[in-house]
């Protein structure tokens, strides 16, 4: 199965002073149209520019373009760091090309990608983004896992460590920590010992702080320490702290394909892959690294604090793997975000409900990105 592009367009939305969310519309040559979300921050603008080169390439070739093919006609160099513009352009195309193929087959992605349709999958909320137009004190965020839980959700993350620098001595990084412990025990507090905390750390710990914080982080409760150290940097850092700790370390979602995920796997470096759809490769990519990851007794739990598109591509390659865990949902940082896709996003306690349908089951709703966001050419 292949497909032959026809037009792109780049839109993006600022949700708040802290977000903006980027988006691509692809159209092929037999009137099929879809879209991703390749926000990356500080890259996203250079992302946009070198999606727009590969597409006009892609666009010369030719042949039809598959993702295998993709890679050849793009003459696209290994290693492919994580993260950058070109993981995040490639990832961008590799999912359009997914999401192209199921709708040319007449089939919902989850089918495309080897799995059944689900209508129904598991959230975690992510307090954290909404929590950036607080005050961010310890209050706040207890009053926002508070919130989420009277939503329905039963699994809460925060990123509570932000005074907390690695480049700091040991000693410092541990006194630093104290205000986002205070933060994790209000929360806990708050809503009590029957839901699961998530504890991300944005690799802000060097390795002797991160063992004396597991050990603080047990006593709290805490289901998981994510990014601890950043996973592909502190790879024997981590196998060292995952020795001698009994929380679940987390991470991955910054890494690029298979090959890096296989690495990750095989030097039993993390429990839980967290593989970012805008990052890794794309739907399909997620997905085998999702498949590696349980085969080997590991947990697959989809890095996604994004737009509604990232979420709803994310619950497919989450929904076409048994036995994965559940998936990521920013909440609180946008009151308008159910509206931006059409039909509009639906979350219904504490799971995402993906819509009927083929290929993603929904559309960004252009007239919204019309009205409140910018199109633009990179």
């Amino acid at each position: 199965m292949s497909v032959k592009f026809n037009e792109i367009k780049f839109s993006y939305l600022e949700v708040t002073q802290f977000t903006t969310w980027f988006f691509a519309s692809i159209s092929d040559d037999d009137g099929f149209a879809t879209d991703v979300e390749f926000t990356n921050a500080d890259l996203s603008y250079p992302s946009a520019k070198l999606m727009s080169e590969m597409f006009t390439e892609l666009k010369k070739n030719s042949s039809d373009i598959n993702e295998t093919s993709l890679m050849s006609v793009l003459d696209v160099k290994k290693p492919i760091l994580g993260r950058s513009e070109t993981a995040t352009a490639l990832s961008a195309i590799r999912s359009a090309i997914l999401q192209l193929e199921s709708l040319h087959k007449g089939i919902s992605l989850v089918e495309h990608l080897g799995g059944t349709y689900k209508e129904v999958v598991p959230l975690y909320a992510n307090i954290n983004r909404g929590l950036f137009l607080t005050d961010r004190t310890p209050k706040s965020f207890a009053k926002a896992a508070e919130q989420a839980a009277n939503e329905g959700f039963k699994i809460i993350k925060c990123a509570p460590f932000d005074e907390v620098n690695s480049s700091q001595g040991t000693n410092r990084i541990l006194d630093s920590a104290q205000h986002g412990i205070n933060r994790i025990k209000e929360i806990r507090n708050a809503i009590g010992p029957d839901f699961d905390v998530l504890i991300d750390c944005h690799g802000r710990f060097n390795l002797p702080a991160a063992l004396v914080m597991s050990d603080v982080l047990s006593e709290l409760n805490i289901s998981w320490f994510e990014e601890p150290l950043e996973t592909e940097e502190h790879m024997d850092s981590l196998i060292e702290l995952k020795a001698n700790t009994s929380i679940p370390i987390a991470g991955g979602e910054s890494m690029y394909g298979t090959l890096s995920f296989s690495e990750a796997l095989n030097s039993d470096v993390l429990d839980i892959i967290m593989p970012d759809l805008k990052y890794c490769g794309g739907a399909s990519e997620a997905v085998e690294i999702g498949k590696m990851a349980i085969n080997l007794g590991k947990g697959y739990s989809p890095h996604s604090p994004s737009g509604p598109i990232s979420l709803l591509l994310s619950g497919h390659a989450t929904a076409a793997i048994e036995g994965a865990m559940y998936l990521e949902h920013a909440v609180h940082e946008y009151a308008l975000r159910n509206v931006i896709l059409t039909p509009s996003e639906l979350i219904q306690d504490g799971n995402l409900i993906i819509p009927k349908g083929i290929g993603l089951g929904g559309r960004l709703n252009h007239e919204f990105i019309e009205k409140y966001g910018v199109y633009f050419t990179p």
